[in-house]
């Protein structure tokens, strides 16, 4: 992924989240995005009595998509297909609080709560759309990356 499109990602708060629940139906939420480079995982966190968390709970991998840049205003958004999880080891919970926590500082209040749950999502797949340019529309995806 390209600095760009990775520096885009770093600008924004907010992105849609979908999870395939435990029936295949799909549901989605805004979430609070804080990302990793390399390797490209997001890192989020919700309430263990909010819907995504059944597939978390439910099965080890949930296929997932979410999208950043929503906003018309600012002509670009990137969309991404892979999978979410609970977070794995003491490395990707180091990783989350320097991550998460560093990004959103009000929410380390509530890492202590019980209910509290972090997850991880790691793309398969993206395709960035940028309006901005003057050339017109520009698509990139993942496999024009590769």
């Amino acid at each position: 992924m390209n600095r760009e499109i990775l520096d885009f990602i770093k600008q924004q708060r907010v992105g849609v989240l979908a999870v395939e629940m435990m029936d295949g139906s799909p549901h989605a939420a805004t979430v609070h995005i804080a990302n990793s480079e390399t390797p490209l995982m997001f890192f989020f966190e919700t309430n263990r009595d909010y819907r995504k968390c059944e597939p978390l709970f439910g099965r080890q991998l949930t296929r997932a998509s979410l999208v950043i840049g929503f906003d018309e205003s600012s002509a670009r958004t990137l969309q991404l297909d892979g999978q979410v999880r609970l977070l794995k080891g003491e490395e990707e919970q180091k990783s989350f609080r320097e991550i998460y926590l560093e990004k959103y500082p009000n929410k380390k209040a509530k890492f202590a709560d019980p209910k509290f749950v972090p997850f991880v999502f790691v793309p398969a797949w993206w395709r960035w759309t940028d309006w901005t340019k003057p050339a017109g529309k520009i698509i990139l995806t993942s496999v024009d990356a590769n």
